[in-house]
């Protein structure tokens, strides 16, 4: 080996070493192993993989085959959003409204900038939540996707209960002050189905309930104080009660937090009340967060380097879009083989 091989060796060596060492004080600042002992007192995965609105990168959100998707390849966690229609039906819809997700200007075109609760369920079914998808994401549309229609909890209830082995439920309540008595609602529809008296699969809760209404979350407590809870963060609560606030608030209605992830931080959608790019998946957050008793599972992490980045600064897990690929860096499985999951589930 000449001089100049041996002196590109040791420099990458040497960075690599460097590398290595800088990761692992960072890992240490984060107190991975009390964030660890944690999630095991709150039955919680660890790390949890949380289905963002379900597989959504790989098929409409929040609809039939991202749930059966995200299923299959074993996430630890199905997240969901419940909104209630004008008739009383608990839905799983993110948006306030239908006008991205479905073909709503067509059907309804003078509605649709009208909120979910102000349709019947009736009215909901006539919609198509797929086609969208197919245009938007024309790499991955499927015409099994067309025709999809809105789901209602039940539904989504009925998919995880099928599970094996066992999938637990995160299921935030969106909007909650749109939706009096909401949560007694959703309680009362998990007690009957017999959720909230479930243990889960060892090592796992079944269900993980999360807002970013602190008022939600207490109601929830004081419902169904076994269940674990998250408060949800975004930039403009962390903007109005800064950090510690929002640790202080958290702990008074959580067992953890939902931050958010790098790539927002530095995302052309950051609000425009907050001024400040905070970046709370840091380990000095996450050591913050730890040392207050809470869990922290940062949203909505979707590319592997910022995978890997979220659990060397002590995550205990995360959301994510990108099911197929969490199960891969998180060691849960190899590259899945989706056409023959596709061909599995029936789409």
């Amino acid at each position: 080996m000449n001089r100049i091989s041996t002196l590109v060796l040791t420099i990458v060596v040497s960075g690599a070493l460097v590398f290595l060492g800088v990761g692992f004080i960072l890992w240490l600042l984060a107190l991975p192993s009390k964030g660890k002992a944690l999630a095991h007192d709150a039955g919680v995965a660890h790390p949890a993989l949380l289905a963002h609105r379900g597989a959504s990168y790989l098929a409409p959100e929040e609809s039939r085959p991202a749930f059966l998707m995200a299923r299959e390849l074993g996430v630890d966690y199905l997240e969901l959003d419940l909104q209630r229609t004008r008739d009383g039906i608990l839905v799983a819809v993110h948006d306030d409204t239908l006008s991205r997700t479905s073909n709503i200007h067509e059907l309804f075109p003078e509605r649709k900038g009208d909120s979910v609760d102000t349709f019947t369920f009736a009215e909901l079914q006539q919609l198509d939540i797929g086609e969208w998808f197919n245009r938007t994401f024309p790499e991955r549309a499927r015409k099994s996707f067309r025709g999809l229609r809105v789901l209602q909890l039940k539904e989504v209830l009925e998919i995880a209960e099928a599970a094996f082995p066992p999938i637990g439920l995160c299921i935030e309540t969106k909007r909650a002050h749109r939706f009096p008595d909401v949560e007694r609602q959703l309680v009362e529809e998990l007690t009957r189905r017999g959720w909230i008296q479930q243990q889960g699969a060892p090592g796992r809760a079944s269900l993980i309930f999360q807002s970013f209404d602190p008022d939600s979350l207490a109601r929830l407590k004081a419902l169904a104080p076994q269940i674990s809870r998250l408060l949800l963060v975004d930039e403009v609560l962390l903007k109005r009660l800064a950090w510690e606030g929002v640790l202080a608030a958290a702990e008074k209605v959580a067992t953890g937090i939902g931050p958010w992830g790098y790539g927002w931080a530095f995302g052309p959608e950051w609000s425009s009340q907050a001024g400040r790019r905070y970046v709370p998946t840091w380990p000095w957050y996450t050591r913050g967060a730890h040392q207050a008793g809470l869990l922290v599972l940062p949203w909505t992490i979707d590319v592997r380097w910022e995978m890997w980045m979220v659990r060397l600064a002590g995550a205990d897990g995360i959301f994510t879009n990108r099911s197929e690929l969490a199960v891969e860096v998180f060691g849960r499985s190899p590259r899945p083989d989706l056409e023959s999951l596709w061909q599995k589930i029936g789409y």
